[in-house]
C-alpha cells in the first residue's frame, strides 16, 4: 500500500503576520526612496549634473560594480556618464558595456534582466566573454514616446546579483530620471529661447523674486513679473495664458523657484503631447495588470510631485473625463490610480498653462466650468512679443551677441530700417521666430551691418497701416486681432495713430469674415451694434465675397 503524502505544513498566523509586516516595510522603503531622489532631481536643472547625480543614486541604492547612462540610437549611442562602485568615474578604457544589451534596450524601449551574461544564448557574443560580465540590469530612459537612453548597471564578479524586485525599483527610478532629463532638456531650451545662457539664468530663478532672466522692460512685462513675484509664496493655483513660444514654462519654474516649495519637486507635462489613456497613466500612475502592458506598477507624476509643484502645460488639451479626475485633486487633494479603487492623498500646488480661450471653450461644453474658476484663482497673462514692440531691441540685442560667438562673426550695427520692420512684425511664432530670423539674417549679412536686405519676405510683407494726414510718411503700426488686443494698443498709441490702428482692425476683421459685419463681430469677441458703429465712423463698406 502507497504511503499517504503527507500534506504541506501552513504557515502559521504569525509567521504569515511578520512575512506581511516585511512586504509592507520593504514597499514603504522603495516609496521613501523615489520621493527622496525626485525631490533631489527635480530640483537639479543643470543637464551634466543631474546625469551625475542619476547614476550615483542608483549605484548607492542598488549596489552594482559599474553604472553607465547611455544616449542616442541604438546603432549610434553614447556613453554619458561612467561610474564605479567608489563613484569614481570610469577612465576611457573602462567606459565599456555590451552593446547588444544597450541596443536591444533603446531597439524595443524594453527592459533588459540578465542573471548571467556568460550562461545566456540570448546576449552570447565574443565582446560579453571578454568583458567578463556577468548580471546586467538595462532599462530605458523614455521621454516622450521614445527611448532617449538607457541606465546600464552590471555587476561582472557574482551572477544572480540582482533579483525581479531590483529590476522595478530601476524602472519606476528610470521614469523619475526620463522626467528630471525632460526637464532639464526643456531648460535648456527656454534658457536659449528666453535670451539667457542655462547657467546664468538657472543662477537668476534661484535669487528670490529675480525674474529678471526674462528679457523685457515693457509696461506688460514688468506687470506680468510683477504678479509672478506676489504670488509665488503662495500655494495659490496658478493659470498662465498666452501664445506658444511666450515663455510661460519659464514663468511657471520662476514662481516655483521663489517658492516654498523650491526644495521639493517640480514636475511637466504636456497635456496635449500625449493620448487620453497614457495621459491618465503618466499623471495618476497605474497598478500592476490593471491594462494589457502594464507589467509593473507605475508612480504618476502627482504622486511622485507629492511635497513640491507639478506644471500642467496646455491643460486646454486635456479630455473631459481627466478633467473630473483634476478637479477632485483639486478639491479635495485626493485621485485613484489606474485600476485602483484605493484614493491616493497628496500635496501638490498646480500650475498650468494654455494657448486657449478656456472661457470659450466652457461655452461650448468643452471645458468644465467648476475646473475653470478652479484653476483660475491667479491668472497670469503672457504677452506675445507683436504687443512688447518696446522688448525686440533688447532680444536682438542679445541674438546677436549669442550668435555672433557661434558663427564666430562680428555686427556692430543694425540698420533703423532693420529694425522699424521688425518691430511691426506680428510673430507667429514669438520669441523663437525672432531668434531663427537673427540668426538667418546673420548668416546672410555680408558685412558687419544688419539690412532690412536681410530678412526674410514674411516680415518685408507684414501688413502696414499708412496715414493719409502723416505727410506722405508711413506710421507702421501691428494690427490688433481682437478686442481686447484693439484696447491694449489703443491705450498706448496716439490718438490719431489709435485711429489708425481702430480702422485697420476692423478692415482686417471685415476681410477676415467675408464682408458679413455678424461674423466680424462675433470673430472679435466685440458687441455687434459696437462693431457696426465704428465701421459707420470710419466710413467703411464692407465688401462682401
Amino acid at each position: 500500500m502507497a504511503e499517504k503524502k503527507q500534506p504541506a505544513e501552513q504557515p502559521t498566523e504569525g509567521e504569515q503576520l511578520r512575512k506581511e509586516m516585511n512586504r509592507l516595510r520593504n514597499e514603504k522603503r522603495d516609496v521613501e526612496i523615489k520621493f527622496e531622489i525626485s525631490k533631489l532631481l527635480y530640483a537639479e536643472l543643470d543637464y551634466g549634473r543631474l546625469l551625475n547625480l542619476i547614476i550615483d543614486k542608483i549605484m548607492d541604492i542598488l549596489r552594482a560594480e559599474r553604472g553607465f547612462i547611455v544616449t542616442g540610437e541604438p546603432d549610434d549611442f553614447e556613453i554619458k556618464v561612467a561610474r564605479n562602485i567608489e563613484g569614481d568615474e570610469l577612465s576611457d578604457e573602462g567606459r565599456t558595456v555590451s552593446r547588444t544589451v544597450v541596443h536591444k534596450v533603446l531597439s524595443t524601449g524594453e527592459p533588459s534582466f540578465i542573471n548571467d551574461a556568460q550562461q545566456d544564448g540570448m546576449v552570447s557574443s565574443r565582446s560579453i566573454i571578454d568583458l567578463g560580465l556577468r548580471s546586467i540590469l538595462c532599462v530605458p530612459l523614455i521621454i516622450g514616446d521614445s527611448p532617449y537612453g538607457a541606465i546600464y548597471i552590471e555587476n561582472r564578479s557574482m551572477a544572480n546579483c540582482f533579483m525581479e524586485k531590483d529590476l522595478e525599483l530601476l524602472q519606476d527610478l528610470a521614469e523619475l530620471s526620463a522626467s528630471s532629463i525632460r526637464n532639464a532638456l526643456n531648460f535648456l531650451e527656454l534658457a536659449r529661447t528666453s535670451g539667457g545662457s542655462a547657467t546664468s539664468l538657472g543662477e537668476d530663478l534661484r535669487r528670490d523674486y529675480d525674474f529678471s532672466m526674462i528679457i523685457g522692460k515693457s509696461r506688460r512685462m514688468v506687470e506680468v513679473m510683477e504678479m509672478a513675484a506676489r504670488v509665488a509664496p503662495t500655494d495659490a493655483t496658478v493659470l498662465i495664458t498666452g501664445d506658444s513660444g511666450t515663455g510661460k514654462e519659464l514663468i511657471a519654474r520662476a514662481t516655483y523657484l521663489n517658492s516654498q516649495r523650491k526644495d521639493s519637486p517640480f514636475l511637466t507635462i504636456n497635456c496635449g503631447a500625449l493620448p487620453s489613456g497614457l495621459l491618465e497613466s503618466e499623471l495618476f500612475g497605474h497598478v500592476k495588470g490593471s491594462f494589457t502592458g502594464a507589467y509593473a506598477s507605475k508612480v504618476g507624476r502627482f504622486e511622485a510631485a507629492n511635497g513640491g509643484t507639478i506644471f500642467l502645460d496646455e491643460v486646454g488639451e486635456m479630455p473631459p473625463e481627466l478633467q473630473v479626475k483634476l478637479l477632485r485633486v483639486l478639491q479635495f487633494g485626493e485621485f485613484e490610480k489606474v485600476g485602483s479603487y484605493r484614493l491616493q492623498r497628496v500635496d501638490v500646488r498646480i500650475i498650468a498653462a494654455t494657448n486657449k480661450d478656456l472661457m470659450a471653450m466652457v461655452k461650448r461644453g468643452e471645458f468644465r466650468e467648476d475646473l475653470y474658476y478652479r484653476m483660475k484663482i491667479i491668472e497670469i497673462h503672457f504677452p506675445p512679443l507683436r504687443d512688447r514692440p518696446d522688448d525686440i531691441p533688447l532680444l536682438i540685442d542679445h541674438f546677436i551677441v549669442m550668435y555672433a560667438k557661434k558663427l564666430d562673426k562680428q555686427i556692430d550695427d543694425v540698420d533703423p530700417q532693420f529694425l522699424r520692420l521688425l518691430q511691426r512684425y506680428p510673430y507667429p511664432g514669438n520669441i523663437r521666430e525672432l531668434e531663427s530670423i537673427i540668426h538667418r539674417a546673420m548668416i546672410l549679412s555680408e558685412n558687419n551691418q544688419l539690412s532690412a536686405s536681410d530678412l526674410p519676405p514674411e516680415v518685408l510683407d507684414s501688413s502696414t497701416v499708412t496715414s493719409a494726414d502723416s505727410g506722405g510718411l508711413r506710421k507702421i503700426i501691428a494690427v490688433p486681432r481682437t478686442n481686447e488686443e484693439l484696447k491694449e494698443a489703443k491705450e498706448e498709441a496716439t490718438s490719431q495713430a489709435a485711429a489708425e490702428v481702430e480702422r485697420a482692425f476692423l478692415e482686417a476683421a471685415l476681410e477676415a469674415s467675408g464682408g458679413n459685419i455678424t461674423k466680424a463681430a462675433k470673430k472679435t469677441g466685440m458687441n455687434r451694434s459696437l462693431f457696426q458703429r465704428l465701421v459707420k465712423k470710419h466710413d467703411i463698406q464692407p465688401k462682401k465675397k
